[in-house]
């Protein structure tokens, strides 16, 4: 318990290892959801989804490469509602709200692509977990205070082995720990992509509904931990006032 109060009087909730962790999860389980049940897409990576597009063109495909701008435009879409929605939190000085009401749209639309069948065309279900995937993505950012994402593994692999490198010349213990932390997020998205596999193959289109629920699981702790922290925050002043 004191590890977590700890936390708490240090870090915003949804900056924790833990719920990054379990946003890795549901970023690499997506991919994987969108790759085998829809036609090859990834709803995360949008590098190789234009790569593709570009390829698809130069090899004559014509309107069957335009697939891939389809999921490209919805990330685009995402990270500014995102961010809209991000800066009127601010405003109001409550950004964690910020971030929950943007996940519970993104839990949202995952249901919403859970129910629909496979007669919809690809092209519309990977606009929707595309745009889902950016809202995401753009809104977490940290982990502990340290850059991470949640879509893709470059970004923290590249910071995993800068961190190795400052604990290897430097002997920084602190540094090697980050590396652990790092590495954990790259398991767990690995992990996750490895659950949508196996989860899509036997679920097909059902399986959006555990994305939906691993995100479920973050929103709960991120409001949770949010009340508690402001409580913690609020005990000092208390304390001040009685003495006074």
């Amino acid at each position: 318990m004191r590890y977590y109060r700890k936390k708490l009087s240090a870090f915003p909730v949804f900056e924790w290892l833990e719920v990054g962790i379990l946003l890795c999860v549901a970023g690499g389980f997506l991919d994987a959801y969108t790759y085998v049940t829809r036609g090859g897409v990834f709803c995360n990576a949008q590098t190789s989804n234009l790569i593709f597009l570009v390829l698809g063109i130069a090899a004559g495909e014509g309107s069957t490469a335009l697939r891939y701008l389809i999921p490209v435009l919805l990330f685009i879409a995402g990270v500014f509602l995102s961010e809209l929605c991000l800066h009127l939190a601010k405003k109001k000085r409550e950004e964690f709200r910020g971030h929950s009401y943007v996940l519970a749209g993104e839990i949202a639309v995952l249901i919403a692509v859970g129910f629909l069948p496979p007669s919809v065309p690809d092209a519309i279900v990977n606009a929707f977990v595309s745009l889902a995937a950016a809202v995401q993505f753009d809104n977490f950012r940290k982990m502990e205070g340290r850059p991470f994402a949640t879509a893709f593994c470059t970004g923290n692999m590249r910071s995993a082995t800068e961190h190795a490198m400052h604990a290897a010349a430097e002997k920084d213990a602190g540094a090697l720990r980050v590396t652990a932390k790092y590495a954990l997020l790259i398991l767990f998205f690995l992990c996750g992509v490895l659950a949508g596999y196996y989860a899509s193959r036997a679920l097909g289109g059902y399986a959006a509904f555990i994305a939906a629920a691993i995100l479920l699981v973050v929103l709960i702790s991120i409001l949770t931990g949010s009340a508690v922290q402001k409580k913690i925050m609020q005990q000092p002043s208390k304390g001040g006032q009685h003495d006074s």
